[in-house]
Formats: structure tokens, C-alpha cells, sequence
């Protein structure tokens, strides 16, 4: 494993992503009340990238059509404390689920084996996969391929595994973000004056998760994603983020329905999160 892959190892054994980054979550991990209590965290932080107009949808429901996973041989690139291997093995996907630390393959199992499900979990290098290829028919990863040492070499890597005309799922950090300029660029950057000593790429890594944390564009997606289709982006936002402008809070006492309409016109076009959805081409080679 290279030094960057064995930073990142260092790193998210230390801080394995609960959604927990006030340090609140008092039980045990890996116990039933730790997974209730950081799925809790997670589901409300992500409850946008539900269907808010049908409340009792599944999570994520806006970006995966759950029924359609059914049967299907899913591989997950990080699987974090199990959340998303857990949904989508309730949807009955033949799900897979892989994570650079043991630290997170551990606890996934154990969760997997309180929720009495299969779920195919092993520690291994995103950046060379164990599996044959054309292996699978979806592939997911939520806010992980971006911490890679090298993010081109896992992308072959998935296209390699990928069944032909199979889909490629991801989330990544979005660079032209209210977080990435204003939070990053003005704040940190300016006011705190990190751009005296570094440029602004590593200024947000100061205040981002990981060792290693790269922000994209969507322009830069079809040259990442060579064998793949064109790609479908939409940009994203959390709940609650620090990504909302400053005035944000005033507006929303001062004019309730005015602030909830423009947080939605910032968060759809400089949201923190870019989702992509991608096919591998149908006569694309291994």
C-alpha cells in the first residue's frame, strides 16, 4: 500500500464516520444504541436526498430507485459504519461492501449481524479490487472515492468490475460550492489568513474529513470517467450545513418562506455534494 493510501488508513481509523463530529454519541461502538444513534444523525443530515413529498419513502429514495436493486449484485466502495450496505441489503440487493480499515469492517459486520443481515464485507484497497471482472451490476460510493490516493486508478477499477451497461453511483466533494469559497476562500482563506501559507485547495483540507479530501466539478467528470456514458450530475446539500451563507440565519427569522426558497436556489446550484450517475459504455472491454 502506498504512504497517501496508508495516511488515509491512519486517518479514518482514527475517525471512523459516525456523524458524530461533536463527539455526542455516549454508547458503545458497536452496540445497537450507537448505530440507532449515528444512522439517526446521518438520515437527518441527508433527509433532502429523500422524497420529501412522500415522508414514508425509503431513505435516499431521490437518488436510487430502490425496487430496481433488487437481485442485484451491488459492490459499495466504503462502507463506513454500514448505513448504505445496510439499506441496500433491506432492498434486497446482493450487496458487497468494502473499506480500507478494519477498524470500519469490524463494526459494519457487527452491525450487520445485530440486523441479521448478509452482507458480503471485507478490508481491501478500493484502488485494486479482488473481483473478476464484469462482477457486478451497480456500483455505489457515498462521499469516498475523492479520499483516494488516486481517484483515476479506483475509478478503473470500478469500470473493470462493472458489468457492461451496469451503474455507477457516487457522490464527491463540489468545488464550485458556497464551502469551498466562502467557507474555505473567505473565511478560513482570508480571514484567517491560511492563504498566506497555502492555496485554497489546501485550505479547505484543514477543515475537511480525511487525509486526503479532493473537490471536483462536474465539467471534470467525463475525463474521469473514461468507458463510462456521459454523466448525469446533480449538486447536492445537507441539512443544516455550514455551506448556507452567513445572512441565512437572519433571513430565516425575518422572512421564513423568502429564506427556505433561496436556501434551495444557493443549495441547487453551489451545494457541497456532487452526485453522479454513470453506466459503463456497453461494448466497453474489461
Amino acid at each position: 500500500m502506498n504512504p497517501p493510501q496508508q495516511s488515509n488508513v491512519a486517518w479514518w481509523s482514527a475517525n471512523p464516520m459516525t456523524y458524530d463530529w461533536e463527539k455526542h454519541i455516549q454508547a458503545q461502538e458497536g452496540s445497537l444504541e450507537f448505530f440507532q444513534e449515528s444512522d439517526r444523525r446521518a438520515l437527518e443530515a441527508h433527509r433532502p436526498f429523500g422524497h420529501p413529498a412522500y415522508p414514508d419513502e425509503p431513505a435516499y429514495s431521490r437518488l436510487i430507485p430502490w425496487p430496481e436493486v433488487r437481485d442485484k449484485r451491488v459492490l459499495e466502495i466504503g462502507c463506513g459504519m454500514g448505513l448504505h450496505a445496510s439499506l441496500h441489503s433491506a432492498a434486497g440487493a446482493k450487496i458487497t461492501t468494502i473499506d480500507l480499515t478494519w477498524r470500519a469492517v469490524h463494526t459494519a459486520r457487527r452491525r450487520f449481524n445485530l440486523g441479521n443481515q448478509r452482507v458480503n464485507t471485507l478490508r481491501t484497497d478500493g484502488e485494486k479490487l479482488p473481483f473478476r471482472d464484469n462482477s457486478f451490476d451497480r456500483v455505489w460510493s457515498w462521499g469516498v472515492i475523492h479520499h483516494s490516493s488516486n481517484t483515476a486508478a479506483l475509478v478503473r477499477e470500478i469500470h473493470r468490475v462493472l458489468k457492461p451497461g451496469g451503474l455507477f453511483q457516487f457522490m464527491v466533494y463540489h468545488r464550485h460550492s458556497v464551502r469551498y469559497w466562502i467557507i474555505g476562500g473567505v473565511q478560513h482563506g482570508i480571514l484567517h489568513g491560511k492563504l498566506l501559507r497555502m492555496n485554497l485547495e489546501q485550505v479547505n483540507q484543514t477543515f475537511t474529513d480525511g487525509a486526503i479530501a479532493r473537490h471536483y466539478t462536474a465539467g471534470e467528470m467525463p475525463a474521469l470517467l473514461q468507458g463510462f456514458t456521459q454523466p448525469r450530475c446533480r449538486i447536492l446539500q445537507e441539512t443544516g450545513s455550514d455551506a448556507m451563507p452567513k445572512i441565512s440565519p437572519l433571513l430565516r427569522r425575518l422572512a421564513p418562506d423568502f429564506s427556505r426558497r433561496f436556501d434551495q436556489w444557493v443549495n441547487d446550484r453551489w451545494g457541497w455534494f456532487l452526485f453522479v450517475e454513470t453506466n459503463k459504455e456497453a461494448d466497453s472491454p474489461a
